[in-house]
């Protein structure tokens, strides 16, 4: 009998994740060609979120100014670094804006995470706090230069 491999969660795609310098600029451009619209809220375009946890294996405190626009089913997620050491910032500095990850929602992110880690993923960073929807970007695909990220809704 074959062995059994472990298989990526089968979620529904959430998400497409860019990396921004400027992220007024990058909602003005997109919007410009079709995307969104751009919000948070009924009152914000955008948002702020402060993170406490790992970025390779080291603990860890960020914030990441975001905006998420609608493509159809799945969303479209700006992400400007605005503070601390993170993912996001380490991609800007390396390879400029551009596309950072694809995300898909996780109702079990600590039983996703050990799936995937079991079948050869590597964690580069993430944020698991009690009480707070956590997520995990795992490092890089070696095709494409893509992060993959599971999270809470």
């Amino acid at each position: 009998m074959a062995e059994e491999k472990p298989s990526f969660p089968q979620r529904r795609l959430h998400h497409v994740g860019i990396v921004v310098k400027d992220l007024e600029k990058a909602i003005a451009q997109m919007e410009a060609i079709g995307f969104g619209p751009f919000t948070f809220d009924e009152n914000n375009r955008t948002f702020a979120i402060d993170f406490k946890g790992e970025l390779h294996g080291q603990p860890a405190e960020w914030t990441t100014l975001i905006s998420n626009g609608k493509m159809g089913d799945v969303e479209l997620e700006l992400l400007e670094p605005v503070k601390g050491n993170q993912a996001l910032k380490e991609t800007l500095d390396a390879e400029g804006e551009g596309l950072h990850h694809i995300g898909w929602l996780t109702t079990d992110l600590k039983g996703d995470m050990e799936k995937m880690i079991a079948a050869g993923a590597e964690v580069w960073t993430s944020s698991i706090v009690p009480g707070q929807p956590g997520f995990c970007y795992f490092k890089h695909t070696p095709i494409g230069n893509l992060a993959i990220e599971i999270r809470e809704p």
